[in-house]
Protein backbone atom coordinates (compact mmCIF):
# COMPACT_ATOMS: atom_id res chain seq x y z
CA UNK A 1 0.00 0.00 0.00
CA UNK A 2 1.91 3.28 -1.17
CA UNK A 3 1.66 6.51 0.67
CA UNK A 4 1.52 9.07 -1.59
CA UNK A 5 1.67 12.61 -1.63
CA UNK A 6 -1.48 14.69 -2.25
CA UNK A 7 -1.43 17.83 -4.53
CA UNK A 8 -1.96 20.36 -1.46
CA UNK A 9 0.35 17.82 0.99
CA UNK A 10 -0.53 18.05 4.72
CA UNK A 11 3.16 16.01 4.98
CA UNK A 12 6.91 17.05 3.22
CA UNK A 13 7.99 13.66 0.95
CA UNK A 14 10.60 12.72 3.88
CA UNK A 15 7.38 11.84 6.13
CA UNK A 16 5.60 10.10 3.17
CA UNK A 17 8.77 8.31 2.90
CA UNK A 18 9.19 7.82 6.44
CA UNK A 19 5.57 6.35 6.86
CA UNK A 20 5.85 3.79 3.49
CA UNK A 21 9.56 2.49 5.35
CA UNK A 22 7.47 2.08 8.63
CA UNK A 23 4.42 0.43 6.43
CA UNK A 24 6.78 -1.59 4.26
CA UNK A 25 8.71 -3.08 7.55
CA UNK A 26 5.47 -3.66 9.44
CA UNK A 27 3.74 -5.86 6.37
CA UNK A 28 6.70 -8.25 5.84
CA UNK A 29 6.78 -8.67 9.24
CA UNK A 30 3.11 -9.60 9.23
CA UNK A 31 3.39 -11.45 5.45
CA UNK A 32 0.72 -8.50 4.60
CA UNK A 33 -0.16 -9.26 0.34
CA UNK A 34 -2.29 -6.84 -0.44
CA UNK A 35 -3.40 -3.60 0.42
CA UNK A 36 -7.27 -4.76 0.37
CA UNK A 37 -6.48 -6.83 3.39
CA UNK A 38 -7.34 -5.80 7.07
CA UNK A 39 -4.22 -5.67 8.20
CA UNK A 40 -3.04 -3.47 5.38
CA UNK A 41 -5.62 -0.83 6.61
CA UNK A 42 -4.49 -1.30 10.10
CA UNK A 43 -1.03 -0.90 9.75
CA UNK A 44 -1.48 2.35 7.79
CA UNK A 45 -4.09 4.16 10.31
CA UNK A 46 -1.97 3.03 13.26
CA UNK A 47 1.78 4.45 11.59
CA UNK A 48 -0.10 7.65 10.27
CA UNK A 49 -1.44 7.96 13.63
CA UNK A 50 1.65 7.19 15.59
CA UNK A 51 3.46 9.57 13.24
CA UNK A 52 0.64 12.31 13.98
CA UNK A 53 1.59 12.05 17.57
CA UNK A 54 5.15 12.72 17.03
CA UNK A 55 6.76 9.28 16.76
CA UNK A 56 9.22 9.60 14.21
CA UNK A 57 11.09 6.32 14.32
CA UNK A 58 10.76 3.76 11.57
CA UNK A 59 11.19 0.93 14.05
CA UNK A 60 9.35 1.88 16.39
CA UNK A 61 6.26 2.88 14.22
CA UNK A 62 6.17 -0.47 12.35
CA UNK A 63 6.44 -2.09 15.70
CA UNK A 64 3.33 -0.37 16.98
CA UNK A 65 1.57 -1.24 13.91
CA UNK A 66 2.16 -4.94 14.24
CA UNK A 67 1.03 -5.20 17.91
CA UNK A 68 -2.22 -3.31 17.06
CA UNK A 69 -2.64 -5.64 14.06
CA UNK A 70 -2.03 -8.81 15.83
CA UNK A 71 -4.25 -7.50 18.69
CA UNK A 72 -6.99 -6.50 16.31
CA UNK A 73 -6.59 -10.21 14.76
CA UNK A 74 -5.47 -12.53 17.05
CA UNK A 75 -5.23 -15.18 14.02
CA UNK A 76 -2.66 -12.94 12.65
CA UNK A 77 1.08 -14.39 13.74
CA UNK A 78 3.31 -13.19 11.59
CA UNK A 79 4.15 -17.00 9.74
CA UNK A 80 2.78 -18.06 6.57
CA UNK A 81 0.06 -20.16 7.16
CA UNK A 82 -0.52 -20.55 3.29
CA UNK A 83 0.48 -25.01 2.03
CA UNK A 84 3.61 -25.00 0.21
CA UNK A 85 3.15 -25.03 -3.31
CA UNK A 86 4.90 -28.10 -4.82
CA UNK A 87 5.58 -28.35 -8.68
CA UNK A 88 6.61 -31.58 -10.38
Amino acid sequence: MPFTNPPEPAYSQDDWDLMQAAYNRAAATLLVQSSTDDEARIIAETVMTAFNRGNRSVNSLAALAVITAVNAHPDVSGTDTRPEKRYA
